[in-house]
């Protein structure tokens, strides 16, 4: 009630008539039920679509209380993103409704919550299990990377399960292309690395060289808050913490806008996890209470390293780690195709976007 309170407030009541959440989705077939995500700009809702009989998820990003950057940068690249990529392991989306007030993304429902709901209950993993999600993981970004996009945001929070226990790669709105070759095709992470002037997502997830506030390359990047992702599964902490860097973030966060978005800076609160004072320049350690194999931490380490040195594709996924018998490792789950009602994600046509908009509810 809160998330939707603060969404509503900001609309005057007499366009708010006209365009609240439930009644507009009720036109599409959606019967909204309650919230199960929220962020700065927008909240995500479970619904029911009766159109097609299935659950979903329903992200609903508001344009009055969202930024000038969100709406020009933000929200187009995730567009683009969940219109150009079909994989087992990223989030299917199934529609996408854009009223004068709010923009409204369909998409599967995760029946097991978030990576970081199933941490803050089981406070670490068993290796085997921690093995299987962060294989599904790199099986989705080496898909994208070679794409020709990069995620930007990969965290616990961004990773769902579905009713089979298998993970989905969501929230798109900070990934970007990764630039173009002179036939305007997708760049290949082969060639020249893309240089990203876009410095996002969360700290806790960061690697050394976007903290740098330098022009950087995502592809390594996101490899690098993959292995914050594996570490914090294995042992329910974070493998970094620098103070000094975390402050610099802090202090561009106030002396951007209001809306807590400048340019080329967005902040993210900190990790909710307890928090290791260990630095980034002193190299990953790992706790001595948990016991893990001796291939998993040299996995991490040649992952937590500086960027000329960093395991990349097609490397990373050869890594032995993937390939030794682990105590009571379960076999991988058969894939399963997830098409959406009509193979495609629909958008209703400008004529049709106007007449919702102006529609007398």
């Amino acid at each position: 009630m809160e998330a939707q309170t603060r969404l509503d407030e900001a609309v005057p009541e007499s366009q708010r008539r006209l365009s609240q959440p439930a009644t507009t989705l009720a036109t599409h077939g959606y019967i909204v039920q309650e919230v199960i995500g929220q962020g700065t700009y927008a909240i995500v809702k479970k619904a029911f679509w009766s159109k097609h009989n299935r659950t979903v998820a329903i992200k609903i990003m508001s344009k009055i209380n969202a930024g000038e950057v969100f709406l020009q940068k933000c929200v187009p690249r995730e567009l683009d993103v969940i219109r150009s990529l079909r994989h087992e392991n990223i989030i299917h989306f199934y529609e996408v409704i854009e009223t004068t007030m709010r923009i409204y993304i369909s998409m599967r429902y995760a029946e097991n919550g978030s990576l970081l709901q199933l941490i803050r209950k089981e406070t670490r993993l068993a290796e085997p299990r921690a093995r299987r999600y962060y294989r599904q993981l790199i099986s989705a970004l080496e898909y994208i990377h070679a794409a020709g996009f990069a995620h930007r945001d990969i965290k616990l929070e961004n990773m769902v399960l579905d009713v089979n226990d298998r993970l989905k790669l969501i929230d798109f709105g900070f990934a970007c292309r990764l630039g173009t070759d002179e036939n305007g095709n997708a760049r290949s992470p082969r060639e020249k690395p893309y240089m990203s002037g876009t410095f996002c997502g969360s700290h806790a997830y960061a690697s050394p060289e976007i903290l740098r506030f330098k022009p950087y390359d995502p592809i390594p990047a996101d490899i690098w808050a993959s292995g914050v992702v594996l570490y914090s599964l294995l042992f329910g902490k974070l493998p970094f913490s620098n103070h000094k860097q975390v402050n610099v973030l802090l202090e561009v966060r106030w002396r951007s806008s209001s809306n807590y978005l400048s340019a080329n800076v967005v902040y993210f609160p900190p990790f909710p996890f307890t928090r290791n004072n260990q630095k980034i320049s002193q190299g990953v350690r790992f706790p001595a209470g948990v016991t893990v194999t001796e291939e998993v931490k040299n996995f991490l380490k040649q992952i937590f390293v500086p960027v000329q040195k960093r395991l990349t594709w097609p490397l990373l996924g050869r890594s032995l780690w993937f390939y030794i018998e682990l105590e009571n490792d379960a076999k991988e789950e058969p894939k399963e195709e997830d098409p959406a009602p009509d193979g495609r994600v629909d958008e209703p046509p400008a004529a049709k976007r106007s007449k919702t908009d102006n529609k007398t509810k």
